[in-house]
């Protein structure tokens, strides 16, 4: 069988789906040499492939030429059946895959993609669109609908659906009706880098000022990922204890940093919040390794990368405890209400 393995679109910015997807591709080729199937790398761009440059070499790979009509085609697709159903006709991932007489596709990343004829399996992070449809991210400018319309011909038309957890099978078949013999569970990945990576040393402490005690959040700054909670907790921890613990934020604005950036300092709490950006994985190593804990209280799930990373580096998790949590982190963390800052980690 000839297998074509679709990489999508994601760059190191874009955080943890970036870093799944790199995790998988790496995984694959162990089992290259020795499989009876063939392999096929498709990708949008080549970022993937630069990235493992040698191992590039292992694999055949084309990338997929999509064209502005194309992507027309689809944005109008997504907004309604009958629109689908008039253009219906193979698009570039389709294209590719009889260019090259694939048998099977896989889609590594997340997300709603291009429906083929050509069977194909999906993977399945979250439906926080359906889960938690009142964040902007979800659901406004038709996010929403955009979400629901691809997220769903692209499911059902699935001949297999992967995802990490229990719960999100469950979510898989009451919100879209997949019958339960085409879900497959395979748990996140722990992270590569953290799982080999020695002591660091980077200058990253001193450079961004941080000093004593700290516990690390590394997210990008989407309003799921709760940062305003996690500054209202910060701020109980220190009237209730007079205690002046730095909070330690890693991660790219996604249009939400600016507001934080501002509660921060209407809380009293500029001096013990370090905004870091996005940092080098031997700077978050660094923080990792010197942190009290790493305290994720994103409401968003059910699985996470973050919590696994810490694991690998010896650093305590206190993690939010959403659906999915305690499934993916038995009883190796500390779980909190994330919308009850009452309720705060750093108290446990």
């Amino acid at each position: 069988m000839k297998i074509g393995i679709c990489l999508g679109n994601f760059h190191q910015d874009t955080g943890g789906a970036f870093t799944f997807q790199n995790e998988v591709f790496n995984a694959i080729f162990p089992f290259i040499r020795d499989s009876n199937h063939s392999f096929f790398a498709l990708t949008e761009n080549d970022t993937i492939l630069k990235n493992n440059d040698e191992k590039s070499k292992e694999i055949e790979h084309s990338k997929i030429d999509t064209s502005s009509l194309d992507k027309f085609k689809n944005n109008l697709s997504n907004y309604s059946p009958l629109i689908r159903r008039l253009l219906r006709s193979p698009g570039p991932l389709q294209r590719t895959a009889l260019k090259h007489e694939l048998d099977l596709l896989w889609h590594v990343g997340g997300g709603a993609h291009e429906v083929t004829d050509t069977p194909y399996i999906a993977t399945v992070w979250d439906l926080q669109h359906r889960m938690t449809p009142w964040f902007p991210e979800m659901s406004s400018l038709g996010t929403w609908d955009a979400r629901e319309q691809s997220y769903k011909y692209f499911l059902q038309r699935a001949s297999f659906i992967i995802t990490g957890t229990e719960v999100g099978k469950q979510e898989l078949m009451q919100l879209y009706g997949i019958p339960a013999p085409r879900v497959r569970i395979l748990p996140h990945p722990t992270p590569g880098f953290a799982l080999s990576s020695e002591k660091q040393e980077t200058d990253i402490r001193q450079k961004k000022g941080i000093s004593g005690d700290y516990v690390v959040y590394p997210a990008q700054f989407w309003p799921h990922k709760n940062h305003a909670n996690l500054l209202l907790a910060l701020k109980e921890l220190g009237e209730r204890h007079e205690t002046k613990l730095q909070l330690v934020l890693v991660g790219s604005n996604k249009g939400n940093e600016n507001y934080i950036r501002q509660l921060a300092e209407d809380l009293g709490l500029t001096s013990q919040v370090v905004f870091c950006g996005f940092v080098s994985k031997s700077e978050l190593i660094d923080l990792y390794q010197n942190a009290q804990m790493l305290v994720y209280p994103s409401i968003c799930g059910p699985e996470n990368l973050p919590p696994l990373e810490a694991f690998a580096l010896g650093c305590p998790v206190a993690a939010a405890d959403i659906p999915g949590a305690r499934e993916q982190l038995k009883d190796a963390a500390i779980f909190f209400d994330p919308l009850a800052p009452s309720e705060s980690p750093f108290k446990k």
